[in-house]
Parts: C-alpha cells; structure tokens; sequence
C-alpha cells in the first residue's frame, strides 16, 4: 500500500499536518506589500485607498491560509471575495481586516475591522448558520502570547456587507467541521492547562441565531503544546480531531468526537476518572493525518521489537503501527505498519507477509537498514537490506536503485535466498520519502 509522506519533526524540523489553527507563533516584524499583478494588483489598490497612507500588510501566521492577499468564494456564486490585514505606520497599535468583493467591474470595500491586537494567527472558512455563505473565522494573536482569540465576520451576499458576530472564544487551537453529523459545521476548540482553567475541548454549535456551547471534554493537563490537529473522519461515519501534543520531551495524540446518542464529546484515551496510559504516547515527533488517502486520519503507535542483539554497531528500528479508531468500542484499529530511518528521511511500509514476524534494524550510521525474520526474541534469516548512497557513487555493491534525491540515491538489495517472497516493484510501491525532503 503506498502512503502519503509523512511528516516527522523530530528527525527533519518542525512540521505539522495543518487543518487546525494556532500551532506556533512566528512574532515576526511587518512585512512591506509585495509587487502584484491582475487581480491582486486591482485588490491592493484598494487596501492602499482605504489605508490612506503608507501601510504594511499582516499575514496570518499559522493555518492553511498564509498569503497578504486571501481570496475565497464566500457566498458560493463562483466569484471571490478578497480578506486583507494591514498596519498603518501611524498607527502601529491596531491591525485592520479588510473584507473585499467584486461587483463586475471592480474591487469595493464590504468591511474594514479595525483591532487592538497585533498579530494574526490565522484565518479559516466555514459555514455554521446553514446559510449558505462562509463565514470568514480569524483568530488573533492576544497579548497573553499563549491564548488567542476567535472572531467570526458574517458576509451578507445579498448587499455586500459584512458584520462581526457576536462571539468570542479564547482557544489555543480551533478547527471546524460538521462534528454533530447534523449538515453544518461546527467549531472544535482547544485550551492547554493553566493555573487558572483546565485543558479543555469545546464544541460550539448554532442554534436560534446564536453560538453557545454544544459539549465539553478534559484533555490531558500534561501537554504543553499542541503540534498538530487533524480533523476529518475518525472511523465509520464519526468526524472526529487528532490532536498531536508536546509533554516535556515526548508527545501524545488525543482523539475528539461527538456521540449525539447522549450529547456528549469524547476524549480517546484520556479520562481524568480513570486514568490510563496513553498508547500513542512516543519521543519522535511523528504528527497524525489522513496518510493513505482513505479518508480517514490515522494515528501513530510507536512499536519498538524487544529482541537481543550480538553486537553494538546496529540499533532496533522502531516500528510505526498506524491506526483508526473505531467509536463503538474506543480502540485503535491498526491498519498500517512501516518502519522509518529518520536520519535519511524514508519510510518502508511492510508488506502484509512481513508484519508480524519481521525485525529491522539501523546501523550505527544509519544509512543501512536490514529487515529479519523473527524468530523468538532473536533475529532469523536476512530478507533484504536498504541502503542511502551518496549521488555517484562508483560501485553500489550490488544494490538496486530506488530514486535519488538531492544528495542521495536509496537502494534495495532483496536476499538470495529470501525466507519470505518480496518483489521489486513491492519495495518500490512501499517505500516513501517522507515529506519535508520534497
């Protein structure tokens, strides 16, 4: 089975799987307005009429959404709308958001929101008042530099308009999606613990031309910071949110889904009445996703073999189990196993006649990896062997080329007399080069 890329920050930077909001914080200073063409030159035109002066456009910081200029189709009549944030220099303490449309024949002003804050976290689209229309969700950067603020601007599409809503959520990460299966989405926040709260996900829904508090959960007071969110279907047909974390120097993944049986939003694995080690907890920093484009997010669960070696020069390789978990009974499903070499960025997805029975290891280097038989607690008979070499290398020793990139070529060698069949083109099919080398 061939996987996406994944994303493995420990070994190769920091990196996450971006559907949420507020995963870092870049304090960066102002940044001059790019030269543009077409419409976005027509769109700054604008924003340089109602500035009035010089000014500084802002960029949100984190989220899917990072550009000056942010166009999306709010109102759904296959034209864009235009969203912009900028600072005057005269007037550095407020931050304005600009909401633009098009009539036909040029750029017009919808709403110029004009805030105390700073920075901007982010921006996302949704549409939670069964309108429609998308409302415009932008979460700004408060000066507590750990808590943000959500506000949400309502765009009406029969007279151009737009209006902030009365609403507003502190949160130190947020998603939306339709997590109550009832046609609309909702939002999905966030909060690390503190001395004054709890750690705590909210669901917010939309009833009666308000927003209010749909169900709340705890979450593990432990995590310091959230890594990643990865919102989308969980299992069956439950949308859900996998939330990878940092504690001190490991990380875990906490699951959030709504059961509308009894109204209740649950945290897999966590219960603060009876506490249980958290599975997924690991010290690589391996954020979960939707990683074979199933359409489910899967989640990883470091599995390290406990065999004896008869030599120092070479290391067990961790195996990475990915799973789904299944609502009815609160249990991870495995449905994928690779082992990774961190050091040269690559992932190798063992076959299903190799899981279970197999064992790798990483020389000290960590350019060579072998793949065993199991046999007890010991390794058996060699399978095969990868290998990095770098780019033009004279003589590969009889190892078969997977790819190159950059610097590298990554090589296959399969056993002569292999106690388990492996083809060539399997090992092309399962072997990944994880993404921040692309």
């Amino acid at each position: 089975m061939k996987i996406k890329p994944l994303l493995l920050a420990a070994a190769l930077g920091a990196s996450s799987i971006l559907s949420g909001c507020s995963l870092a914080y870049d304090d960066s200073e102002l940044l001059h307005p790019p030269k543009t063409t077409g419409r976005e030159a027509e769109i700054q035109k604008l924003i340089e009429e109602t500035a009035g002066g010089d000014y500084m456009l802002k960029y949100p910081t984190t989220g899917q959404y990072r550009s000056a200029i942010i166009t999306e189709d709010l109102d759904g009549d296959k034209n864009d709308e235009a969203i912009a944030f900028y600072r005057t220099n005269g007037d550095k303490a407020k931050t304005h958001m600009l909401i633009m449309y098009n009539d036909g024949k040029r750029w017009k002003l919808s709403q110029n929101y004009e805030t105390d804050y700073l920075d901007i976290d982010c921006v996302q689209f949704a549409d939670y008042d069964y309108d429609g229309v998308s409302e415009v969700f932008t979460g700004f950067v408060t000066f507590s530099n750990t808590i943000n603020e959500l506000s949400i601007f309502d765009y009406n599409q029969t007279n151009h308009t737009g209006q902030k809503v009365n609403f507003k959520l502190n949160y130190n990460a947020f998603t939306t999606g339709d997590y109550d299966e009832d046609g609309a989405s909702e939002i999905l926040s966030f909060t690390l613990h503190s001395t004054e709260a709890d750690a705590v996900a909210t669901l917010t829904d939309f009833d009666k031309n308000k927003l209010y508090t749909l169900a709340k959960c705890k979450m593990d007071p432990a995590v310091t910071k959230f890594e990643s969110v990865s919102s989308g279907l969980i299992g069956g047909k439950t949308t859900g949110v996998a939330i990878d974390g940092l504690i001190e120097s490991s990380y875990n993944t906490q699951v959030i889904y709504y059961v509308p049986d009894n109204k209740t939003l649950v945290n897999y694995p966590f219960n603060p009445k009876k506490p249980v080690a958290n599975p997924t907890t690991r010290t690589y920093s391996i954020n979960s996703g939707d990683i074979d484009d199933d359409g489910f997010i899967e989640v990883p669960v470091i599995r390290e073999p406990v065999i004896k070696l008869d030599t120092t020069d070479e290391a067990i390789a961790p195996i990475i189990s990915w799973g789904t978990l299944n609502p009815k009974n609160n249990k991870l499903v495995d449905d994928i196993k690779c082992v990774t070499n961190f050091e040269y960025g690559y992932n190798f997805v063992l076959p299903q006649n190799f899981s279970g029975n197999t064992v790798a290891t990483l020389s000290s280097d960590n350019r060579t990896m072998k793949i065993y038989m199991l046999n007890g607690n010991t390794r058996g008979a060699l399978i095969m062997t990868l290998k990095v070499f770098n780019v033009g290398t004279a003589d590969n020793g009889g190892f078969s080329a997977i790819e190159s990139f950059n610097q590298y070529t990554y090589t296959y060698k399969i056993e002569a007399n292999a106690p388990i069949s492996v083809t060539e083109q399997t090992i092309k099919e399962n072997f990944t080069l994880n993404e921040a080398n692309n």
